[in-house]
């Protein structure tokens, strides 16, 4: 667990794998999988399935996400150095499908919905299926721990999820009303877990750790009972006196700011603030009050307040007469989340998909289901999804469309009738030259937001219940870090009590904050900076804050920790125009330059609809399956 040694433990088994499997794959009997057949509904003791694969990405720890491997053939292409495509044609499909994310498994999925015959090949770059929906997996002292490292949760589907969306879910078994059970509610009261914050002696003078003793586990909307219960838990935090005060009255008051304005006027003040200069203009906030503050749009943007929009922030400080006089919509609950977070569902597209891959059929099986990934790429199959492919020339030809892909350092040829690029916008100007300049401008607009998911998995949890905290915001620092949310399905149980083992989750986003960088630049910023990143960087730090947070309640890195998965991904949410930075206008029309068909080459993604959630990504691919099969 010392810096590099793991880094470079973690790069060797990448190669070892075929020669040791994976420590902590569950197989049949393993109390660990509900001692069943793994992935099957009842105990058949298949034996390819309770067999452990030789290869199991979800298994692997250390440096995930974006891995060494993934990038770098796409990198060459940005960096001017093409490939040789002098290679043969040598295999054909009715459809290629470059990314194997939650788009481009739907892609395949509503292809073959309209095409029931239809031969697909899915690429993807990375050692695993399901892009940003990524699972982890660990063994701790017996007990199988599931973690997500990348697309967290189904939000709002009833609210935002629109028919098509919904149908894919419905069509692949999965209820939402499910979660009002599996996710333990009453879990956080029970245990007496509330939010906390963690102030950084770096940024505030002194490491203090400060518990909210009033509303949920991790509501940024604070909710005291009194105006005193509210000044005692203030009063904790290390900042100076008349920055308490100020931020007393931004929580505490209705006090509107914006007085005598018509709804449509306070919006366009909101619109064209960020929150932070919102705060300066019409709060005249305190410097303290604005680092408190800084990070809170990290996890939802992955940038600070200083790039986001007040019209984005209702609820927090400073905005509440706002949030009243523009009627703010109450949010679902937070709660439709599998173990594995959105995994869950690639898992279930590529089951349906590929026959023999996993058994079962429903949305509590998936999440123990044990995957034979030997299965993906087998040419007796009409669907293939063949992984560390990178896509680097896709064009229009006679009789549809041809593509040449990077694998091993190889270039391969294939052809097909149609192809759906649900790849990075960003990517594409690279590998489809017949973009024309206009839609080759607008598919660079897109530029994703940089975030790291960290999955670190220990033995207990007991630092944690004596603190009475959940979740702990780190305004100062590097990582918010929450335990794992209490969701169990099937035979896969949370971590029930304080004596066994769990993952708390990190989030790190990296920004440049307060420099008059946009969101965009902030971005780009961000991503460099991750790129150059080691693993042992990342320990670092996380070794570093965990101690400082927890280590006055008991917590032992050194005995405490089992294992660490970061999840690095430079190329995170895609982008979400605002105000702020963007015309409307201008950039619905962009947005449509980008995602123009070019001859049978169609684009999806949540890029292609300008928003990072799953059920943008799903409609995004029914879209582009739709041009194509019109």
């Amino acid at each position: 667990m010392n810096g590099i040694a793991i880094a470079v433990a973690g790069m060797a088994g990448l190669d070892a794998a075929a020669a040791e499997p994976p420590s902590g794959a569950p197989s049949a009997g393993d109390p660990s999988a509900g001692g069943r057949s793994p992935g099957d509904a009842g105990a058949r003791g298949d034996a390819a399935l309770a067999t452990r694969p030789p290869s199991y990405p979800p298994r692997r720890d250390g440096l995930r996400g974006s891995h060494v491997g993934s990038f770098e053939a796409a990198h060459r292409l940005r960096d001017g150095t093409p490939f040789d495509l002098g290679a043969q044609v040598t295999e054909h499909y009715d459809l290629v499908v470059v990314g194997a994310g939650i788009s481009g498994l739907s892609a395949a999925y509503f292809y073959r919905q309209r095409r029931p015959h239809a031969r697909i090949l899915i690429l993807d770059t990375n050692d695993d299926f399901g892009g940003h929906a990524k699972r982890n997996e660990f063994l701790v002292d017996g007990k199988l721990l599931i973690g997500y490292g990348g697309t967290q949760s189904i939000d709002s589907p009833r609210r935002k999820w629109d028919k098509v969306a919904k149908s894919l879910l419905q069509d692949l078994g999965i209820d939402v009303a499910r979660f009002d059970t599996a996710f333990d509610q009453q879990f956080y009261t029970r245990w007496g877990l509330s939010h906390g914050t963690f102030f950084k002696k770096e940024t505030f003078g002194t490491d203090r750790l400060v518990r909210r003793p009033f509303g949920g586990w991790n509501d940024w909307d604070e909710e005291p009972r009194s105006r005193a219960e509210l000044r005692a838990y203030v009063d904790a935090f290390p900042l100076s006196p008349a920055a308490r005060a100020q931020l007393i009255d931004m929580i505490w008051s209705d006090r509107d700011v914006l007085p005598g304005k018509t709804r449509a006027e306070r919006r366009a003040v909101l619109e064209h603030l960020s929150y932070r200069d919102f705060l300066k203009s019409y709060w005249n906030a305190d410097e303290d009050v604005l680092k408190f503050l800084q990070t809170r749009t990290h996890e939802l943007w992955a940038v600070g307040i200083d790039a986001v929009p007040a019209s984005e922030t209702l609820g927090m400080p400073g905005l509440k007469a706002q949030s009243a006089a523009l009627g703010a919509q109450a949010e679902e609950p937070y709660i439709y989340h599998f173990p594995d977070g959105n995994a869950s569902i690639a898992r279930m597209l590529v089951r349906r998909l590929i026959p023999g891959i996993a058994g079962g059929g429903g949305m509590e099986d998936i999440v123990l289901a044990r995957f034979d990934y030997a299965q993906l790429d087998r040419p007796e199959h009409d669907i293939r999804l063949r992984l560390g492919s990178t896509a680097v020339d896709v064009r229009n030809v006679a009789n549809g469309v041809e593509l040449a892909y990077v694998k091993a350092g190889v270039v391969t040829r294939v052809a097909a009738r149609d192809c759906v690029l649900a790849c990075y916008q960003a990517m594409i100007p690279y590998i489809a030259p017949e973009a024309d300049a206009e839609q080759r401008a607008a598919l660079h607009d897109n530029v994703r937001a940089p975030l790291v998911y960290v999955n670190v998995a220990v033995r207990n949890w007991h630092p944690w219940h004596e603190l009475g905290v959940a979740y702990i915001d780190n305004p100062g620092g590097t990582y918010a870090a929450c335990l794992d949310f209490p969701v169990s399905l099937d035979g896969y149980r949370f971590s029930a009590d304080p004596s066994q083992p769990v993952c708390i989750h990190l989030v790190h986003t990296p920004t440049a904050p307060n420099q008059g960088l946009d969101m965009r630049e902030q971005y780009r910023a961000g991503r460099t900076r991750l790129y150059g990143m080691t693993f042992a960087d990342f320990e670092n730090e996380i070794r570093d804050e965990l101690g400082r947070m927890l280590g006055g309640a008991g917590f032992d890195f050194e005995r405490d920790v089992a294992a660490i998965t970061v999840n690095r991904w430079p190329h995170g949410y895609a982008y979400t125009p605002t105000p702020l930075y963007d015309d409307p206008g201008e950039q619905a029309t962009r947005a449509g330059h980008a995602r123009r068909k070019i001859g049978r080459i169609a684009i999806a993604n949540s890029d292609s609809g300008w928003d990072a959630y799953t059920h943008v990504a799903i409609d995004q691919a029914h879209r582009a399956v739709r041009e194509l099969t019109a």
